[in-house]
């Protein structure tokens, strides 16, 4: 904050002598404090306090505003989904899909990407290469789908292994990005990879964690994006189901937790066939997905159901 802008001439010379120069000094010292540093009366002091706390301070809004405010959302590709969440990933917050290996977890995330191609997606991979193939496929369901067009030339990927290059990468090389491209979405597949092998200090890891967090949200809210972490599980000691992997330290810091489960009911689906093929259709037995919502502040629980096709993620309806 440029301190020079919001107050009188005469007051920001007294206390820029006096080696005041952040809102947090003025902030924290007493009124006391400040006189004695820079012999201004106490009405002057009130009113620097005053005129630095209303721009620091957050805007303040009421219930009743925030139930009309229209928060925007990032779609993921698949309108059930959208419809589960109110039109998709919410902007400024950070999602986490959890779920078993093979659940489709990554799917939703290339599916995202794929239908966000216009707007632009960070896509940072910590386990597996990013799915070319796969990413091929997908980009066929995008509406309008034009052979010609590059879809993957707003989709910016990286591969990182470490926690701390995952760190470097948000806290350095994503805001440099951002300062040259507007993008809409930014996904972590996945979160858990580069804290789960190499870390013995759990306290060190929650620190690196939090700091994570909450330089993806400040991002989130800077740049008006949406942001999406893949997550893995750990087994439950006090029943048959998964837990999300990491703990409480990351489970505070998220918006929404969404869990995507594989079921054992298989039904038959018809895939279309490769144009090498002269046979109509070919039908193929697929399991079925579960989406739950197990938390967010603004969306019931609910459960829907998906399958996984060649051209990504569809409901069953």
């Amino acid at each position: 904050m440029d301190l020079k802008k919001i107050l009188p001439s005469k007051i920001f010379e007294v206390i820029d002598k006096a080696g005041l120069s952040t809102a947090k000094q003025i902030m924290i010292l007493s009124v006391w404090d400040i006189k004695k540093l820079t012999n201004l009366r106490t009405d002057d002091i009130l009113l620097l306090k005053n005129q630095v706390a209303n721009h620091v301070s957050p805007e303040s809004i009421t219930s009743d505003e925030l139930l009309t405010r229209q928060e925007k959302a990032i779609t993921t590709g698949c309108v059930e989904i959208d419809k589960q969440l109110q039109n998709g990933f919410r902007v400024g917050t950070i999602t986490e899909i959890y779920g078993e290996s093979g659940s489709g977890k990554t799917q939703i995330a290339l599916q995202a990407a794929a239908h966000n191609w216009s707007t632009g997606t960070v896509f940072i991979c910590t386990e597996d290469t990013f799915p070319v193939k796969r990413f091929e496929q997908i980009k066929q369901s995008i509406k309008d789908y034009n052979r010609e067009e590059d879809y993957g030339k707003n989709i910016f990927v990286e591969h990182i292994t470490e926690a701390c290059d995952l760190l470097s990468c948000i806290r350095v090389r994503l805001p440099k990005l951002l300062e040259k491209h507007k993008l809409s979405l930014v996904i972590i597949d996945s979160i858990a990879a580069p804290f789960r092998s190499e870390y013995t200090n759990y306290i060190q890891r929650a620190e690196e964690l939090r700091e994570l967090a909450l330089s993806l949200i400040k991002i989130a809210q800077e740049h008006n994006l949406a942001v999406l972490c893949i997550n893995q599980v750990t087994a439950s000691f006090d029943g048959p189901e998964v837990l999300p992997s990491l703990g409480l330290a990351w489970s505070n810091m998220i918006s929404t937790r969404l869990w995507l489960r594989k079921t054992n009911r298989i039904i038959s689906f018809n895939k279309m066939p490769t144009t090498t093929m002269k046979t109509a259709s070919i039908e193929e037995n697929i399991f079925v997905r579960e989406l739950s919502v197990i938390f967010a502040p603004n969306l019931p629980n609910s459960v829907i159901k998906l399958i996984i096709t060649p051209t990504g993620i569809q409901s069953m309806l």
